[in-house]
């Protein structure tokens, strides 16, 4: 679906228009093993129970597809065009690929992009790279959930700037939540145990992205939502609940993408940015080192509507510097679009000292990020130094 940078954009339009101020039974196969020495075995202490340690480092974030009839293709040119450089890759699905009809699940996507993975791994042995798992709801809702809790269509932009429309189902109904959360029982039950996949990342209550906190906002869409029962008090009781969908996932790191929250029933978005800070001081409480908090709207200078977001990040990690010795502050960013000034934007984010963060494909591999091999190389020395424990 849509970049997150036309996200970012309509965000900052919100600000300037309104002068607002801050106010993302079945068919399942077995998992084979992934080969190559990957080491997605690292875990975070205390034995065999222990839980698998989030990801560090450069991770290729995949190119989500923005067409609903067709799903993701997780080809990974990224990491095979600049291989040696990334330390995870992003399998991206819909969740229609994986659960086309209710109960009945189908692997065979996710199988074959961990097969991918694994083949790299067995080709780069020294330098592998672990398998971060995002599953889109919003156009790749099955049509059997659509049904069962009801149609509604809303507006997307392209990269290209062209405004599409699709269907999802009502995300913020506790019925569609039931059924996103028997998807992530059977995906627990196969892979949670397993090296296969490192990190999950958590897409409730998601329908333009796979970002929980973006909710179309133009005077039409809310008109649509409001009319199909959508409410601010769902969502935000939708998107508290969100960890929870997760919760079968008791030994892999999650990582939850927080942005302003967008108040709609006023009519008009209006941003509030105590939701998702309280919000996030619950889901590090809970999770520790397995909560991986996120954004994915980094960009220079950090946006008036993201600053409480980003003062929370820096919070979280000096309360962890507190402990003897420091704890694990997991915290992962994307840029808000692909063409950003990579070399200041970069260097921004380090000073809130991110573990990990996820690059858009380049120009080389088919992409749209203009970096060089030499660029990705220093990134990704300046997020090891930033990092040395890893």
């Amino acid at each position: 679906m849509s970049t997150s940078r036309a996200v970012r954009l309509a965000l900052s339009l919100i600000l300037g228009a309104a002068g607002l101020t801050g106010c993302g039974g079945g068919g399942g196969s077995t998992p084979s093993t992934v080969g190559g020495g990957g080491s997605g075995g690292r875990s975070t202490g205390g034995g065999s129970g222990a839980g698998k340690a989030a990801i560090i480092g450069l991770v290729t974030m995949g190119e989500a597809s923005e067409d609903p009839s067709h799903p993701p293709a997780n080809s990974f040119a990224e990491i095979n065009t600049h291989p040696g450089v990334y330390k995870g890759a992003v399998i991206d699905l819909y969740w229609s690929q994986l659960e086309p009809e209710q109960g009945v699940f189908d692997d065979t996507a996710l199988q074959e992009a961990l097969a991918s993975i694994a083949a790299y791994n067995a080709k780069y042995p020294t330098t592998p790279v672990e398998a971060k798992l995002r599953i889109y709801a919003g156009a790749g809702t099955p049509a059997w959930v659509i049904s069962a809790t009801g149609a509604v269509t809303l507006t997307d932009t392209t990269k290209a700037g062209q405004v599409i429309t699709f269907t999802t189902g009502e995300f913020w109904t506790t019925a569609y939540q039931g059924f996103w959360r028997g998807l992530q029982a059977h995906l627990a039950s196969e892979y949670d145990a397993s090296p296969q996949i490192a990190e999950v990342a958590i897409s409730s209550c998601s329908s333009t992205t796979g970002e929980p906190f973006i909710t179309p906002h133009t005077a039409a869409d809310i008109l649509t939502l409001h009319q199909a029962g959508y409410t601010d008090a769902l969502e935000e009781a939708c998107l508290s609940a969100a960890p929870q969908d997760y919760a079968v996932w008791s030994r892999t790191p999650l990582d939850f993408t927080f942005n302003p929250l967008i108040l709609t029933d006023s009519g008009a978005a209006v941003l509030d940015t105590t939701f998702p800070v309280t919000l996030m001081q619950s889901f590090r409480a809970s999770l520790g080192a397995r909560g991986v908090v996120a954004n994915h709207g980094l960009d220079s200078p950090i946006g008036p509507e993201q600053e409480p977001i980003y003062a929370e990040f820096t919070a979280l990690y000096q309360q962890a510097q507190g402990h003897t010795p420091p704890a694990p502050a997991p915290l992962e960013f994307q840029t808000a679009g692909p063409t950003v000034d990579w070399p200041t934007v970069f260097a921004l984010g380090l000073t809130y000292h991110p573990t990990e963060f996820e690059i858009w494909d380049t120009t080389a591999a088919g992409g749209l990020a203009p970096l060089s091999l030499a660029q990705l190389q220093q990134f990704a020395a300046q997020i090891a130094a930033a990092n040395p424990n890893s």
